[in-house]
């Protein structure tokens, strides 16, 4: 600023370089308290999907069927919420899934996941991520010939059951009532537009369905057993696993299932030796059975070895069954 003889007015100069200084440093405060603020909403956005995430597993936990037949159940989230699912089958002894949430949140579209929490004692079949504030669960026994664990096939969105087999019909029909968002129809053209559709015994649908059971072993049910193609993979179900393919990715099921024939192996080798110490009141014959099954359990490579111990499986159940008060199980 000049005065009136063209000199610099050092007054006004001090007065602007004041204002100038108290706007910048007033900027860096106010940076660094939004900064700060996020820092510490996010910190505890990673502290809140932590403990929501351990919450979900203590609800996981009691879901499993305890008897023999299958079930269905929801549950209801507070917010819109992504749950990562993954599957480790080499961690521990049976190894683990592990769950990982992130809410909805006001500052961005989704807050940052909380720190992942493991569920050893439960196999949950899902998509890698889930989405939405309601996730639904089917709930079926693994036997193979005896229950060994229970599969949980979690998910949320809408399916449409193209050409259902009348048994998997009337299952879905008394396990659903008006919690699952599964649509029985007659044709693909039937299925709402957001909904994955699911083809039996035919082509055209997002995930397609084959059944081949034919031996005696399959007692009429043409789907006890067969292929489910999903994502350009086929992969082989049995024994309780049609929903779990359905459902699952396919890594997350191929990854459960070496879980649950993991588990058989064990179970196997407690029944073998059930069958031996009962064999002076009640010779079951049945230990050598139940032994090889232990071991063809221990070679479990893959989806195909599975067909293996299937047919062992069903060695075991007929012979069980021929027992009478002498069955094993």
């Amino acid at each position: 600023m000049l005065n009136k003889k063209g000199k610099m007015n050092k007054r006004g100069f001090e007065f602007s370089f004041v204002w100038l200084f108290s706007i910048v440093v007033g900027a860096i405060i106010i940076f660094l308290a939004i900064y700060t603020a996020t820092k510490l909403i996010g910190s505890n956005e990673y502290e809140i999907n932590t403990k929501t995430a351990a919450d979900l597993r203590n609800i996981l936990n009691p879901l499993g069927t305890s008897f023999e037949d299958s079930k269905s159940e929801k549950i209801e989230l507070i917010k819109d919420t992504r749950v990562y699912v993954t599957c480790n089958s080499e961690k521990g002894g049976f190894g683990e899934n592990r769950i990982q949430l992130s809410e909805k949140s006001s500052f961005k579209d989704w807050s940052e996941p909380g720190g992942d929490v493991n569920i050893e004692n439960q196999y949950l079949f899902a998509e890698n991520v889930i989405q939405g504030r309601t996730v639904y669960f089917i709930v079926t026994p693994f036997e193979m010939p005896y229950k060994v664990a229970d599969v949980m096939s979690a998910f949320n969105q809408k399916y449409c059951f193209v050409n259902t087999p009348e048994k998997i019909k009337k299952e879905l029909e008394a396990l659903k009532g008006d919690i699952l968002p599964i649509n029985i129809t007659n044709s693909p053209s039937q299925c709402e537009r957001d909904s994955v559709s699911v083809c039996f015994q035919s082509n055209g649908c997002d995930i397609n369905v084959k059944g081949t059971c034919t031996g005696q072993e399959c007692k009429g049910d043409f789907y006890k057993n067969g292929i489910v193609e999903k994502n350009n993979t086929q992969l082989y179900y049995t024994s309780g696993l049609l929903y779990g393919a359905i459902f699952s990715s396919p890594e997350n099921y191929q990854c459960n299932v070496k879980r649950l024939v993991r588990k058989l192996g064990y179970v196997s080798e407690v029944y073998s030796e059930k069958s031996r110490l009962s064999a002076n009141r009640c010779n079951t014959g049945l230990q050598p059975d139940t032994l090889l099954l232990s071991k063809l359990s221990e070679s479990y490579k893959g989806l195909n070895d599975l067909k293996i111990i299937e047919v062992q499986s069903d060695i075991i159940d007929t012979k069980n069954n021929l027992l009478g008060e002498c069955n094993l199980y």
